[in-house]
C-alpha cells in the first residue's frame, strides 16, 4: 500500500477534522485538534494526476471516492440530412354515423338557443304568417317603448287606450293579456307609446264550453248549456228572434258602464258591465237551470253564476259579493242570484253580464232591443 495522504475537512462546528478514504486505497488519518486560517488539507499530491475528485462510498460509512475516469465525449454519426420518415400522419376519418351525430347536436343547440331568446309564442305581433313567426326567432327585433300605467278605480283597457290616445291591441299585446281578460284595480300595465302599434294585434282566445262537455263543472267557463232535463224550467223560445227570449234587466237601476266590443275579428270585452249600489240584488234573466254557482278563481270573474235557458240561450254573472242560489237550482226570471260586489279582476261594484248562444260568446244588447233602458232600468236611459 502507498503512503497514507490525509484529508480531512471541519467537523460541523465542534472544530474537529473528519477522515475521509481517497480513491487508489490511501487512507487518510484522523487529525486531532483544532484547524486555523493558516491550515491546508491537500486534495492530492504530486504524481497523482487520476485524482479528481471525491465521491461518497456505497458502504455508508461516511468516506469518499475520488472520481479517476475523465468524462468521454459524446460519439457523432454523421448523416445525409434526409427525413428517414413522413413527417405528418394522416389522421382516421371519423365514421359517417358519427360525423351525422355530431353535426345533428350541434343544429339542436343552435336551434334550441334561437327560440329561448325568442319564442314563436312572444311575437308582440299577432296576424303574422307561420314563416314570419318562426323567422322572429332568428332575427333581433326591436321591442316597442312604452310607459307604466297603474289601473285606477273604474279603468277598461277601452278607456285607457283612449285616455292614451293608444290602440287597445298594442295593450293587449304587451301585457299579453287573451282577449276578454279583464283588469283590476293596481294591476301594472304597459302602454305603448307609439300609437299604432298594436292596430292588426289579435290576442289569443280561451276556448268556452262546447255541448259536448260537463253539463256542471268545477267553473262557469266548463260547465256546458244544452240538453235540459226535461223538468228543467227553460224562457221562451225565439227562434232566433234576439228579443223574443224575453231576456230581464239582471241589475235594475244600474248605470250602463261598458258594452259587448269587438275589434276586428276578435271580441276584447266579452259582456255588459252594469253598475249599481254595491249589494245591489242581481235577477236571473230569464227562467232555467243553474249550472255554475261559486267563486271563479281562474278566469277572474269572482263570485258568479251561469244559467241555461233552454234553446240554445245560457246566461252568466260575474263579480258579485256573494251568490244566493246553488247548483242544479230551477229558477224563473226576475229571481234573485246574487248580489252585486267586486270580486275576481275587477276595478270596481258591478255585474259583468254575458249572454251566449251555444255556449260561445254574443252581444247582449240585441237582447234588449239595443236600449240601454230595458237592459238597465234606469229612467235616465229613456
Amino acid at each position: 500500500m502507498g503512503k497514507k495522504r490525509p484529508f480531512q475537512r471541519p467537523s460541523d462546528g465542534d472544530g474537529h477534522f473528519e477522515t475521509y478514504e481517497l480513491a487508489g486505497g490511501y487512507a487518510a488519518e484522523t487529525y486531532e485538534g483544532a484547524y486555523g486560517e493558516d491550515d491546508s488539507v491537500p486534495l492530492a499530491g504530486e504524481g497523482d494526476e487520476d485524482l479528481l475528485g471525491l465521491m461518497p462510498l456505497d458502504d455508508g460509512d461516511g468516506a469518499l471516492v475520488a472520481a479517476t475516469e475523465r468524462p468521454k465525449a459524446p460519439t457523432v454519426i454523421a448523416g445525409t440530412g434526409t427525413s428517414m420518415g413522413t413527417p405528418f400522419i394522416r389522421r382516421r376519418q371519423r365514421p359517417l354515423t358519427m360525423r351525422i351525430a355530431i353535426f345533428t347536436l350541434i343544429a339542436s343547440i343552435l336551434v334550441t338557443g334561437l327560440f329561448a331568446l325568442t319564442p314563436l309564442g312572444g311575437n308582440a305581433d299577432a296576424g303574422i304568417s307561420s314563416f314570419q313567426a318562426f323567422s322572429g326567432v332568428a332575427i333581433w327585433r326591436k321591442q316597442t317603448d312604452y310607459q307604466w300605467y297603474q289601473v285606477r278605480w273604474g279603468d277598461t283597457e277601452d278607456s285607457i287606450a283612449a285616455r292614451f290616445k293608444v290602440q287597445i291591441g298594442g295593450i293587449y299585446a304587451l301585457n299579453h293579456l287573451a282577449a276578454g281578460e279583464e283588469l283590476s284595480v293596481g294591476q301594472e300595465l304597459k302602454i305603448p307609446t307609439d300609437p299604432t302599434y298594436g292596430a292588426n294585434y289579435r290576442p289569443p282566445q280561451r276556448d268556452q264550453a262546447s255541448a259536448n262537455g260537463a253539463r256542471f263543472a268545477n267553473n262557469w267557463w266548463n260547465s256546458t248549456a244544452g240538453n235540459p232535463p226535461q223538468e228543467s224550467l227553460c224562457g221562451p223560445d225565439g227562434k232566433g228572434t234576439a228579443t223574443a227570449y224575453q231576456l230581464q234587466p239582471p241589475n235594475w237601476g244600474a248605470y250602463w258602464v261598458r258594452g259587448f266590443t269587438v275589434i276586428g275579428s276578435w271580441i276584447s270585452h266579452t259582456g255588459v258591465d252594469l253598475s249599481g249600489p254595491y249589494g245591489n240584488t242581481i235577477h236571473a234573466a230569464q227562467a232555467g237551470q243553474v249550472i255554475w254557482a261559486g267563486y271563479d278563481a281562474t278566469n277572474g270573474l269572482g263570485y258568479s253564476v251561469k244559467i241555461d235557458h233552454c234553446h240554445h240561450i245560457s246566461t252568466v254573472y260575474g263579480h258579485m259579493a256573494t251568490t244566493l242560489v246553488r247548483v242544479g237550482q230551477f229558477v224563473k226570471a226576475g229571481d234573485p242570484v246574487g248580489l252585486e260586489g267586486s270580486t275576481g279582476v275587477s276595478t270596481g261594484p258591478h255585474v259583468h253580464f254575458m249572454v251566449e248562444w251555444d255556449n260561445q260568446y254574443v252581444d247582449p244588447l240585441p237582447y234588449y232591443g239595443y236600449s240601454r233602458y230595458v237592459i238597465t232600468k234606469n229612467p235616465i236611459y229613456k
